[in-house]
């Protein structure tokens, strides 16, 4: 049975757990990232108030398979997504268009505010599952980070 759960419910790490294994395809992900997702984690688990408010863990039954968080900083303007993974052996079932979905039920809630946006890679299978829920291309910029690989960044919004 699928359920959302609190960051607090889980030991640290398990948002790196998540993440690693989310992008486990292609080993370059890590090397690019692993200090972002160290970071990530330990903030929210440093944070959990924060963690809690503004993020949600994926589960089947007790086990965690996916996160996503969002940074609310700029609202009532914008709410932006931020991380947004689902384990490698749970990808393509539909499990990431139903946290995703959670979220944004979450985020509408917020008083006056204007859009949600999120930022992904054109050569990844996120750009679907945001258009599946809603989200809508306004932006596209070429990408020559060391990350170019993964396509050039897609920037995304709903309207409310």
């Amino acid at each position: 049975m699928i359920n959302f759960r609190k960051f607090s419910e889980f030991p640290r790490g398990t948002m790196y757990d998540i993440l690693q294994d989310a992008y486990s395809f292609d080993s370059r992900n890590k090397e690019i990232w692993d200090e972002n997702w160290h970071k990530s984690d330990d903030f929210f688990y440093d944070n959990p108030m924060i963690a809690d408010k503004y993020g949600l863990v994926t589960c089947i039954d007790d086990y965690p398979i996916g996160f996503v968080a969002w940074d609310p900083r700029n609202a009532p303007e914008y709410v932006e997504i931020g991380h947004n993974g689902i384990r490698s052996a749970y990808k393509r079932k539909g499990y990431g268009h139903l946290q995703l979905q959670e979220a944004i039920g979450r985020i509408k809630t917020y008083d006056d505010l204007k859009k949600i946006i999120v930022c992904t890679n054109s050569n990844l299978i996120a750009p679907r599952n945001y258009e599946s829920v809603g989200f809508k291309l306004y932006g596209r910029k070429e990408n020559h980070s060391e990350s170019a690989y993964t396509g050039d960044y897609l920037y995304y919004e709903i309207i409310l």
